[in-house]
């Protein structure tokens, strides 16, 4: 059995780190297109190094192209694509459909895989970007192990699982709150993680204290790798690449130990010291996340949402103004790094320790030592260390040389008159034979001996190679010069290396362009239709007597009733399937659809275009969270059978102007809704005293959002549950575009979209009056605050 252990490379250091402690793979970014904008990444002569550096080593790279794409960089984009082919990246990650699709048809024989980002979380949409080329699928954190057994059965695609590091409290993909907050999109790789601030939990009856309601803690499955190993997944991702090269190299190093010794013994033993050194590099407390089945009160870390470090004892003493005494549970260094958690927290390197009032270089358990810190701390604050200087200087050791060696075998040939001969070869199969243009001589003075020429052969220095078996047949009483020796041997070895840089051995590729056709759009009509989003049976009830096209319901649970309403009303029906739909989801989804009289199905994610289109065979739209972003993705979304698609609500109205519109697919927009920005496995009330752990009678009711997260400017963001059970928290602020109809009817839309949510039946009428205003005057009472969404402004 072999399974990949893939490492993060936010810089160069950090892939030496990455490989130099064992990781059989690195992904890494470029300085476009890629999740992660602010990390180091990489521009392209150093991309072409990294390659290089890794090939050599027999590991692979992975070049991530994990964002949406617009359509005027598509083409920036194909460049790039085609570079990276050239230099030998072996797999690129992609979020966007529309890239997939095009990089597939330009560079079919490049490997792909498809990123977290895509939200694939079911054996439905596995199969939909397996017709686009997909090799393997980064699946979504919150999978639990049983259904990534059983995508995998299903589907037969390679499966990477994430196994340690920083966990989104969103499913990947489905996040909008840093983009509508301040226009910093994660689907644009410049997340501003608003999900690390604190927030008020509040209803119309309780409130709770600030405290990091959404800040997860950090993955560790360490413990546990023997389930994932034997699930059947290719690889075990570390997420990472926002961390420094020290980071890489401890959690590379350690799980990498962990899988060696399971693959070679067939079990795990605790390790202890592994545990405590990855809890030392960085923490905000651990968790086996939902992989492993970990509760709503394990996978958040309320209290803090940075690195939490290693406690180590507690403060004893105040002296002074600037000095204080702790007694050491854990030892203490000149240089570490240090926070108090007490009113507020302190921190910061320790510049001196002193016991009993003489300076010292560390602290052992046990000391009561003195150390120079300011700020306002009392007696019993707890102390936690959260830089080590000693473990730092220990992993920086670990990759600057060539620690990790390829094993390679030799033989030499020295005979009177003729050239000296090396041949070389690798366990890969690589080989290859250099000989000198020196003539071997008789030797006039002192012969070559062959512990010289083994000496000498042998000095392979900082390269990556170490000599396991060499051969050397010496005919005695010649000489050669030692430069001679030296000189043949730099030579081979600089040629098995460029050997070993062109794995993939790539064919040549012409340039390849992207040729956007400006649409025409759609009949326009002097009043645009309005289709309508709603969720519950009251709220469809107050829209009867107006216009409406069709009705988009997403309580399954009350789709039957709906549907004879809407039969009644002379309105089409469409069931809206939630972005999220596990496997059990769709299970009982399709059960429960079958019988119920509806004219079509909006897809939240692709699993719901593939029941609509191959089982249900209903018609389908497909929403904007499948993330319809460029002219590409739409040519996808029409292949695959789908007659509507809700564009994305993160192109503002010049992007969304260039799409091109493929025949027979009509496109619509969002005018009015409180939109969610975030979709979430747990419950912020489940890790508090407001959970009783029973589920059916929580007092938040199934899309009612009765519940608010209050952030640190008193901003309100209302949550509630959908019909499988899982958080949806909706922005702060309605987007309002029914007095710029203008605007978004020159996007030729059919039909606009409405959101139903917090609104009461009565806002509900204004609304419509205000929906079918074509003088956009009668803007509905009840609207203090809005946004215009991207519409205006767009996302970085």
């Amino acid at each position: 059995m072999t399974i990949e252990l893939l490492a993060p490379a936010g810089s160069y250091e950090a892939l030496k780190a990455a490989l130099q402690s064992g990781a059989d793979a690195v992904y890494l970014g470029g300085q476009a297109f890629n999740a992660r904008a602010y990390a180091s990444n990489f521009d392209r002569e150093t991309l072409k190094e990294a390659v290089e550096y890794a090939h050599i080593r027999d590991m692979k790279v992975y070049v991530t192209i994990n964002t949406l794409i617009k359509d005027f960089e598509m083409n920036h984009l194909l460049d790039y694509v085609a570079y990276l082919y050239s230099i030998d990246v072996d797999a690129l990650i992609i979020q966007d459909i529309g890239v997939l699709s095009v990089v597939s048809k330009a560079f079919p024989d490049f490997e792909l895989h498809a990123s977290t980002q895509m939200t694939l979380h079911n054996s439905y949409g596995v199969e939909m970007v397996k017709e686009l080329g997909i090799k393997r699928v980064v699946l979504a954190r919150e999978v639990p192990l049983n259904e990534i057994k059983e995508i995998h059965r299903k589907t037969g695609v390679e499966i990477e699982i994430f196994v340690h590091g920083a966990l989104c409290v969103s499913y990947s993909g489905q996040c909008l709150m840093s983009s509508f907050i301040g226009g910093r999109s994660g689907n644009r790789g410049r997340c501003a993680q608003p999900c690390r601030r604190s927030y008020q939990l509040l209803s119309a009856k309780k409130s709770t204290e600030n405290a990091y309601h959404l800040s997860m803690r950090d993955l560790n499955t360490l413990q546990q790798l023997d389930q994932l190993i034997d699930s059947g997944v290719s690889s075990l991702k570390i997420e990472g690449r926002m961390k420094k090269p020290e980071y890489v190299a401890s959690i590379v190093r350690n799980y990498r130990r962990a899988i060696d010794e399971y693959l070679k013994v067939g079990s795990l033993h605790k390790n202890p010291k592994a545990e405590a050194e990855m809890e030392q590099i960085f923490n905000r407390k651990f968790t086996k996340g939902y992989i492993l089945g970990s509760s709503y009160q394990e996978v958040i870390n309320t209290e803090k949402p940075g690195n939490r470090g290693v406690f180590i004892g507690k403060v004893k003493a105040l002296k002074g103004r600037n000095r204080i005494s702790i007694l050491l549970e854990k030892p203490l260094s000149k240089g570490d790094g240090i926070e108090i958690h007490g009113a507020e927290n302190i921190g910061g390197l320790i510049s001196a320790i002193y016991i009993n009032q003489k300076q010292v270089e560390e602290g052992k358990a046990g000391d009561l030592v003195d150390i120079e810190i300011k700020g306002n701390m009392k007696i019993g604050d707890r102390v936690f260390k959260t830089h080590d200087v000693h473990l730092i200087k220990e992993l920086q050791e670990t990759y600057r040389d060539e620690g990790k060696k390829i094993k390679i075998s030799g033989e030499a040939t020295i005979t009177l008159d003729e050239t000296m001969k090396l041949y070389i070869w690798d366990d890969a199969g690589n080989t290859l034979y250099k000989e000198s243009s020196f003539i071997v001589e008789r030797a006039k003075n002192q012969p070559i001996t062959e512990e010289r020429v083994r000496e000498n052969l042998n000095k392979l220095g900082n390269t990556p190679y170490l000599f396991k078996e060499l051969n050397i047949h010496l005919e005695e009483g010649v000489a050669v010069p030692i430069s001679v020796i030296n000189s043949l041997r730099r030579e081979a070895i600089d040629e098995l290396s460029n050997i070993r840089k062109n794995r993939n051995k790539r064919r040549k590729v012409e340039a390849v362009e992207f040729i956007s056709h400006k649409s025409e759009g759609l009949s326009l009509k002097a009043s645009p239709d309005i289709a309508v989003r709603v969720d519950n049976i009251d709220k469809l009830q107050a829209l009867q007597d107006h216009r409406i096209s069709r009705i988009y319901y997403g309580d399954i649970n009350t789709l039957l009733q709906a549907s004879n309403h809407c039969k009644e009303e002379g309105w089409q029906i469409y069931y809206r399937s939630s972005n999220i739909m596990r496997e059990e989801n769709n299970k009982e989804y399709i059960n429960k659809i079958k019988n119920i009289d509806i004219d079509g199905i909006m897809a939240g994610d692709l699993s719901g275009i593939y029941i609509a289109t191959r089982i249900l065979k209903i018609p389908v739209v497909a929403d904007y969270t499948i993330n319809p972003f460029n002219s590409p993705s739409l040519e996808v979304l029409k292949a695959w059978g789908v007659k509507g698609v809700v564009l994305s609500p993160e192109l503002d109205l010049k992007g969304l102007g260039s799409i091109s519109l493929p025949d027979g697919i009509e496109a619509e927009v969002m005018a009015y809704g409180r939109l969610p920005v975030m979709t979430v496995e747990y419950c912020p009330l489940g890790e508090g005293k407001e959970c009783n752990n029973l589920c059916h009678s929580c007092s938040i009711k199934t899309y009612s959002y009765n519940w608010y997260l209050k952030d640190e400017k008193k901003i309100d963001f209302p949550f509630g549950k959908d019909s499988w059970g899982r958080t949806i928290i909706l922005n702060s602020q309605p987007l309002y575009m029914l007095d710029k109809l203008k605007d978004l009817k020159k996007l030729k839309p059919a039909p606009l979209n409405l959101s139903i949510t917090t609104e009461s039946p009565q806002e509900i009428g204004q609304l419509m009056e205000a929906a079918f205003d074509s003088s956009g005057d009668k803007k509905p009472a009840f609207i203090k605050e809005f946004t215009r969404g991207h519409y205006y402004r767009g996302v970085e």
